[in-house]
């Protein structure tokens, strides 16, 4: 009678991704699960609206990375909260709201010390043969980021290259 035949395999039909989920993506879908089914309305619109930002983030032609997408969701509540001081039951939610997002959040690294930051900073002067900073100030930064292995954070290694170049 009749046969059935597939003219292409099965695993064509199936739904690849660009890039694999993110295990923040991820623990937010088992957070909005979790939430659901608990009804806890307040924690899984907050989920949702991030997921949402992470979803809009994604079809970017250069997509952020979700901790930096999630951090700026952090930032936009904390920062609503402190323009709404006039209306403290809104600012109360927006930074319940960041309270919420804060526990998916990455710790923040503590940095180097100054003093190793500074040492750094000669190191790459000296190997880029700079006596001074001046216009270089964006490459000397560069390169001491990536030479402190993420452990300098860039607001610290500004700084000290601000102060640096100022002095010399």
């Amino acid at each position: 009678m009749f046969s059935l035949r597939l003219t292409t395999p099965l695993t064509a039909s199936l739904r690849t991704y660009a890039t694999a989920p993110s295990t923040l993506d991820t623990s937010l879908r088992t957070a909005l699960k979790t939430a659901m089914k608990a009804r806890d309305t307040f924690a899984s619109t907050t989920i949702k609206s991030v997921l949402a930002d992470l979803q809009n983030a994604g079809h970017l032609s250069s997509p952020p990375p979700p901790h930096k997408t999630l951090a700026k969701a952090i930032t936009s509540r904390v920062e609503g909260a402190k323009l709404l001081s006039g209306n403290p039951a809104l600012a109360e939610q927006y930074l319940k709201e960041a309270e919420i997002l804060k526990a998916f959040a990455e710790p923040e690294p503590e940095g180097m010390d100054v003093e190793s930051i500074e040492k750094l900073v000669r190191e790459v002067m000296g190997e880029m043969g700079l006596t001074e900073i001046g216009k270089n100030m964006g490459r000397v930064v560069k390169a001491v980021m990536e030479k402190g292995e993420g452990k300098a954070l860039g607001k610290q290694v500004s700084e000290v290259v601000k102060r640096l170049s100022s002095s010399a």
